[in-house]
């Protein structure tokens, strides 16, 4: 007997066959029915789309400790559905002004804006306000009373005013290393980053940003796609380095009305700068500011931005080629008359007078103008700028900070150059440099003869991945021997040529190399009838071992003296009476215990005395 099931099985299969096809064939009916796609439309209508821009965040920045100095929050955009604001105008003027710090009258007119029937629009009132400014309004929202009436006799509400979250760039410390960090403008980020880190490694930092349709239906589930997130950097310097070198430089700009005040701390082993100071300075949250403070002739940063005629602190350089070239020793004399005479044309020392005879320590000691035009003939102008050339001056140090400037050196052979401009170039004029080129070119002799790359970025960190920046030797531009002569005159000399009690502080504890500068200032067609100047100090140490360098440039101080000795070497003095302890550097007395077997006991009677 045959089995009931299989016919029936076969019965199944025909009917779901048939009804399938019908379901295909209605299918496709709708797909091509105007009145179908009419509906369809009509639906969308009702569960709009919106695309907007998805961004992931801004890379940080970080000092060399870990804390951030630049990084993201989030902020939100206000704005008003004005199909919803539209008769509600006065209560919600009202009741948000006051949070989000608006003008009453602004907010009533765009939210009686006259709006088109049917369509979502929308009036964006701002764009960053903060989580606390959110959190009031939502409170305010929801303590509200429904039983206000408007004009058409609809209950008085808040609804119409929506929020947007924001990624916002932010600087958590304000207004500590605006110069290095440089800002992102949240406000206007299409004009892209400016100065410092944020322009200079903006391509990496740069967050990603891709358009994105979302629904407004919401039935339909919807998920905003991962993007990766910037790179990360890493500086060099130390955030509390930097604000003992801010706080001191503000207390200056204030005591001397200059221009401006600017410090740079390296290690001269390594090329990392551990801080890098200047002031006038503005608070990043607020970078907008920065065109009313900075001009053409106060730059963002003017540690790389800002050449100038440096002055005696060059002299550094030209003493160092002279010693290396060995057409002097320290113990060489020059007889002083205050005049040498060049081409008829007489150099003076900075005061006018004759110092009699003098040997080269007593030369850097004085800041003798006619030793330094003496010695520099005695090198030749060739082999003189040849030096200046391996030192570096007149090129860019290649540091990672946006907008570097420089001023290239003219030498023999340019129509701009004399035998005069030898003479004058000996003693820091008639050239230019940043503090940043004048620095790592001083650095060498500070660090046995070699320079170091000059950096500021100590590690690029992304998706995982860590790159660590290495110490980059650049230079040798003298011998190790000529740098520690240089280095034991220098600490000779300062020791007497700077009286600032302050300093006399610092000398009893280490025995550093340095060196003053006033630097005159040229008036475009009078020539140097300035009566401002530019002063500056470049010092480093303990001598036997320097752990740093560091260099103060007070840009035309107006107030008090003009004098390098007088205005940056006490403020040199107080950053590095601040800094040594921190860095853990023990003095020269401890040293003294901790790496020999002779501990003194007693105080030295001689004020300058180092015991080695």
């Amino acid at each position: 007997m045959k089995s009931q099931i299989e016919p029936r099985f076969r019965f199944l299969v025909i009917a779901f066959s048939v009804l399938s096809f019908v379901m295909i064939a209605r299918i496709c009916m709708l797909m091509l029915d105007e009145a179908a796609i009419q509906m369809k439309a009509e639906t969308e209508e009702d569960y709009e789309y919106m695309t907007v821009e998805v961004s992931s965040e801004r890379g940080n920045i970080y000092d060399r400790q870990g804390y951030l100095l630049a990084g993201n929050t989030v902020t939100y955009t206000i704005a008003l559905n004005l199909q919803a604001s539209n008769g509600h105008a006065q209560f919600i003027a009202d009741n948000i002004s006051n949070i989000f710090g608006l003008d009453p009258e602004t907010v009533k007119k765009a939210a009686d804006y006259p709006f088109v029937p049917g369509l979502n629009v929308e009036y964006t009132l701002m764009n960053d306000a903060t989580k606390d400014q959110l959190a009031a309004f939502q409170e305010k929202k929801n303590s509200l009373p429904r039983e206000y009436l408007n004009k058409n006799d609809r209950p008085e509400d808040l609804d119409a005013v929506i929020a947007y979250p924001n990624i916002h760039r932010y600087y958590p410390n304000d207004n500590l290393a605006y110069n290095i960090i440089g800002f992102f403008p949240y406000r206007n980020p299409a004009n892209g980053a400016a100065y410092g880190i944020e322009q200079y490694y903006d391509d990496i930092l740069s967050a990603k940003t891709i358009s994105h349709r979302f629904s407004l239906d919401p039935n339909v589930p919807d998920r905003i796609p991962d993007l990766p997130n910037g790179a990360s950097v890493v500086l060099t310097i130390d955030r509390k380095i930097q604000e003992i070198c801010e706080d001191h430089i503000r207390q200056t700009l204030e005591s001397t009305e200059a221009k401006s005040v600017t410090v740079i701390v390296e290690n001269p082993k390594t090329g990392e700068i551990l801080a890098m100071a200047s002031s006038p300075s503005i608070d990043l949250n607020k970078y907008w500011e920065s065109g009313e403070v900075y001009t053409r002739d106060n730059k963002f940063n003017p540690a790389v931005m800002q050449p100038y005629e440096p002055g005696s602190v060059f002299k550094v350089l030209t003493m160092a080629i002279a010693i290396d070239a060995g057409v002097v020793k320290p113990s060489t004399i020059y007889n002083d008359t205050g005049v040498y005479t060049v081409m008829g044309t007489d150099i003076m020392n900075w005061n006018k007078s004759a110092w009699g005879p003098q040997t080269m320590v007593g030369c850097m000691q004085h800041s003798l103008n006619t030793c330094m035009a003496y010695i520099t003939d005695l090198v030749g102008a060739e082999k003189f700028y040849e030096y200046l050339d391996k030192f570096r001056i007149g090129k860019p140090t290649n540091i990672e900070l946006a907008g570097e400037d420089y001023y290239p050196l003219i030498k023999p052979g340019s129509s701009l150059w004399t035998q005069i401009s030898l003479s004058t170039n000996s003693f820091g004029q008639g050239l230019m440099a940043t503090p940043i080129q004048m620095i790592s070119a001083i650095s060498a002799i500070a660090n046995n003869g070699v320079i170091m790359q000059p950096h500021i970025v100590r590690e690029i960190r992304y998706n995982g991945q860590v790159q660590k920046i290495v110490p980059t030797e650049i230079g040798r531009p003298v011998s190790a021997e000529t740098a520690r002569t240089v280095t034991d005159m220098l600490a000779t000399s300062i020791s007497i040529e700077v009286e600032d009690l302050l300093t006399e502080e610092l000398l009893e504890k280490i025995k550093f190399a340095g060196k003053t500068g006033t630097g005159e200032i040229a008036i475009e067609g009078l020539g140097y009838v300035s009566e401002t100047a530019n002063a500056s100090f470049v010092g480093w140490g303990p001598v036997d071992n320097p752990q740093f360098i560091a260099y103060v440039w007070v840009q035309e101080p107006r107030k008090g003296s003009i004098w390098g000795s007088q205005v940056s070497a006490p403020l040199f003095s107080d950053i590095i009476l601040d800094i040594y302890p921190y860095l853990r550097l023990p003095d020269d007395r401890t040293r003294q215990c901790l790496y020999t077997n002779v501990c003194p006991t007693e105080e030295p009677e001689d004020d300058y005395y180092y015991y080695w």
